[in-house]
């Protein structure tokens, strides 16, 4: 067993039996200004609307995709960069951003006690960043164009690759092997767990675009089914709130999309136009827990939108 796959082993471990998508109303929240909340109860911030597009933050230096809060509330953004190595920012509350890692290639983020998982997209790659001195190990490899991660509530890791004709959903387990979890999403990307861990949430970005579930029988994946289509938006990052709605990052249309328990589906914002929303995550810590903070694939601006609505607390 290599350093890394040691490393991942002993994080996953410490994780198994929690979901990554835990609800909970605890916590404290921030002081506002830039969108924290105030008080010891997490609740909404005041200074935006439901639905309001506000620009967040410093520009970034590159454009940004995948994006993460970790357990302490503090947030990460991978930037693209065409003429180097892409970048983790660490993006403060007020909005500074600084870099903290970079790799060859960094895409989809998710958050471990020991680090933050990246996708290598164009390395095939998983790596695990240590985001306090910048280094980095390798927890998996042959992954083909790994797009968009996600932690399992049973201890393991989904990778979504989103090729055409390929379409799967690729499963790393605590010693790094990786086999197929699920093949029936054509192109798959964001993901996510409903809040009780029946349920994964994926959005297909190119192929049958919509986003499609797949229930979950103990650590297997059932059948899945196209539950809402958006055949030309280019769907790509989604999150949960704390009521089980889901939210899409509708890339070329421009919105976010929002989707009840019945399948029915409104749009929350529409306001992105030219910036594409590429991921999605609600505000933790000192950031606006009804807040969506929002990457964009086509500008170097961040974006927040107001969703009225908590988020699940990590």
């Amino acid at each position: 067993m290599n350093k890394g796959a040691m490393l991942f082993l002993a994080v996953l471990a410490a994780v198994a039996g929690c979901s990554s998508s835990d609800s909970g109303a605890g916590g404290t929240a921030g002081a506002g200004g830039s969108g924290g909340a105030g008080g010891d109860a997490r609740a909404c911030a005041t200074d935006i609307a439901v639905g309001e597009v506000q620009a967040f933050g410093d520009p970034t230096p590159t454009r940004t995709e995948g994006l993460v809060f970790d357990a302490n509330g503090t947030l990460y953004v991978s930037a693209q960069d065409n003429d180097g190595p892409d970048q983790l920012l660490e993006i403060s509350s007020d909005g500074s951003n600084e870099s903290v890692a970079e790799a060859e290639s960094l895409l989809g983020l998710e958050s471990l006690p020991a680090g933050i998982l990246a996708a290598g997209i164009r390395t095939g790659n998983l790596l695990l960043i240590d985001p306090a001195d910048g280094s980095n190990v390798e927890v998996a490899m042959d992954l083909g164009e790994p797009n968009f991660v996600v932690n399992t509530p049973w201890g393991t890791t989904l990778v979504s690759d989103d090729r055409p004709d390929v379409g799967s959903i690729l499963e790393v387990d605590a010693d790094g092997n990786v086999t197929v979890w699920s093949d029936e999403v054509p192109t798959p990307n964001g993901m996510v767990f409903s809040l009780d861990g029946s349920t994964l949430y994926v959005a297909a970005t190119f192929q049958e675009a919509g986003l499609w579930r797949i229930p979950v029988s103990g650590v297997t994946a059932g059948a899945a089914e196209k539950w809402v289509a958006y055949e030309t938006s280019a769907p790509d990052g989604v999150a949960i709130d704390s009521e089980g709605n889901v939210y899409v990052a509708l890339n070329t249309a421009g919105q976010i999309a929002k989707v009840d328990a019945d399948g029915s589906s409104t749009t929350l914002a529409d306001d992105l136009r030219g910036v594409g929303p590429a991921s999605i995550a609600f505000g933790q810590g000192d950031f606006d827990p009804c807040s969506l903070y929002v990457t964009s694939l086509f500008t170097t601006q961040m974006y927040r939108i107001g969703a009225g609505v908590l988020g699940v607390q990590k």
